[in-house]
């Protein structure tokens, strides 16, 4: 049974989310855990200073009771930037997914996806018509994982990624 339990960078058990690794293949496909933990506490500091800007959800993935992965997606306003996902509404966006070597082809990642991707229909931080991800060209279990959950490849290319998005 795979379960998403959130977490942060204070939780007893962010050590074991950060020790999680990829293969060496992998590794120019996602950033460490460490990073994405950071990203999430500083976008929601800012949010929480300001009141203004992104949230980010992020979660560990257990398989069992054995934490095996990591998936984070965010609530972020329109942006004015010429690499902006949307220049005209909030949007969500899966921004990792990350299983441990050890656990990869079992769909777990899949799973994970699912699950996130339930949350984000019922729009809890709010409207949005659609939800992006974005993924190295190269990357051919993203663009699977992501495909078989509806997203379609939108035709840009953003810092290097493709570009895919959900219709909420």
């Amino acid at each position: 049974m795979i379960e998403l339990r959130k977490i942060s960078l204070l939780d007893e058990n962010m050590l074991e989310c950060i020790n999680l690794r990829v293969t060496t293949e992998q590794k120019e496909f996602v950033a460490s855990n460490a990073v994405s933990l950071a990203q999430a506490y500083d976008t929601n500091k800012a949010r929480e200073e300001t009141g203004e800007g992104g949230i980010a959800v992020p979660y560990a993935i257990y398989e069992s009771g054995k934490m095996v992965g990591f998936i984070m997606y965010g609530y972020f306003p329109p942006e004015e930037s010429e690499d902006s996902y949307s220049k005209d509404e909030h949007i969500y966006y899966v921004w990792r997914l990350f299983i441990d070597k050890e656990h990869q082809g079992k769909g777990i990642g899949r799973e994970a996806l699912r699950q996130v991707m339930e949350e984000i229909k019922a729009k809890p931080f709010g409207e949005a018509s659609y939800c992006y991800s974005s993924y190295m060209p190269t990357n051919i279990a993203s663009k699977s994982t992501f495909a078989s959950h509806g997203f379609e490849e939108d035709g840009r290319i953003i810092e290097g990624e493709v570009v895919a998005r959900y219709k909420l």
